[in-house]
């Protein structure tokens, strides 16, 4: 009738984690609730493509292999003054987008596209090509260079299939002098990792804070409760039953301060999480430049992604040759 039973528990309802995101990986010292919390807050959700992390290559190349064609099509459709339409999707999403004008799938063709000039030529290799983390789009960015070999411009596009073909939904023209933000792995919509990342970045170190606040307020009843039965069994120190109060009291404590101390190290990991993507944020401004200088886009990544391809490559690389040496015993 003495016995104290400790819980600790967060109460997260509906939690379905259908994938863990690579940065939420150096969070796994967490209770396992609050871990699946972090996780999925990351995750943003059922978006669980908000990690940042490319589709299958087989996937990217579904939608990149037909894209140079799709471009050509246009640019020639639009240095001939007619047909630009063609090459876009029949929906009221459908759009054209150069400067401030903005035409809709109907008045595409009306629109004279100030790249496609005599003496242009479209660069069918693209500067930049991601399929988005739920497979529902594209987005690609090519330069169109003048006679003289400078830089026209630059077509930031986005495809959708219809029908199972691939065509274009939007298209975005850019002049040299425009400022153009490079194309970078995205969900569902382009640039929405990046946001996502800094607004989940500020909900975790929000929720965080607030639960080490709880939490010490927990560890602080603990000690007042191990204190009391620590009295009440010196005055009676023959006491199984008290005996059995100060064991549970002593243990409850011991959990209370692992989980403070849980919680203070995932804060950490937060607060540097914040501090990744309000980095990788930098960086993304820093490489939007002018579409004369977009050719410096190739190739760019931010700081994380290129520590997770590293770390990726490492882990492969590790189970290579772990699979190498099984085979090698094997056969010795």
């Amino acid at each position: 009738m003495f016995a104290r039973t400790a819980t600790i528990t967060i109460s997260i309802a509906a939690l379905a984690l259908s994938a863990i995101p690579v940065r939420a990986q150096y969070m796994m010292h967490l209770d396992p609730n609050l871990y699946m919390f972090v996780a999925m807050n990351m995750n943003s959700g059922p978006n669980t493509c908000m990690n940042g992390i490319a589709p299958p290559d087989k996937e990217i190349d579904e939608a990149r292999l037909p894209a140079p064609g799709i471009m050509q099509a246009y640019f020639a459709a639009a240095q001939g003054g007619s047909g630009k339409a063609a090459s876009f999707r029949n929906s009221k999403k459908a759009s054209w987008t150069y400067g401030d004008t903005v035409a809709s799938q109907a008045q595409i063709d009306a629109q004279t596209d100030p790249l496609a000039v005599a003496g242009n030529r479209l660069d069918t290799n693209a500067l930049r090509f991601f399929r988005s983390g739920d497979f529902q789009t594209a987005q690609g960015q090519w330069l169109v260079n003048r006679a003289d070999g400078e830089v026209a411009g630059l077509y930031d596009a986005v495809f959708k299939r219809e029908k199972k073909i691939w065509k274009l939904e939007r298209l975005t023209i850019f002049t040299a002098a425009d400022p153009v933000v490079p194309a970078m792995q995205y969900c569902a919509t382009p640039g929405d990792v990046a946001e996502h990342n800094m607004k989940s970045a500020a909900n975790q170190i929000d929720y965080l804070e607030k639960e080490i606040v709880k939490a010490q307020a927990k560890l602080e009843k603990a000690k007042e409760a191990l204190a009391a039965d620590e009295a009440a069994l010196a005055a009676k120190p023959s006491r199984a039953e008290l005996k059995e109060m100060v064991r549970q009291s002593t243990k409850q404590l011991e959990a209370r301060k692992k989980k403070l101390a849980d919680l203070q190290e995932n804060l950490v990991d937060a607060q540097k999480y914040r501090d990744n993507s309000s980095r990788d944020k930098a960086e993304i401004a820093e490489m939007t430049l002018p579409a004369a200088q977009a050719a410096r886009f190739s190739g760019f990544e931010t700081t994380t992604a290129k520590d997770l391809a590293a770390k990726k490559a490492e882990e492969e690389a590790k189970k290579k040759a772990e699979k190498e040496a099984k085979q090698a015993a094997k056969a010795g």
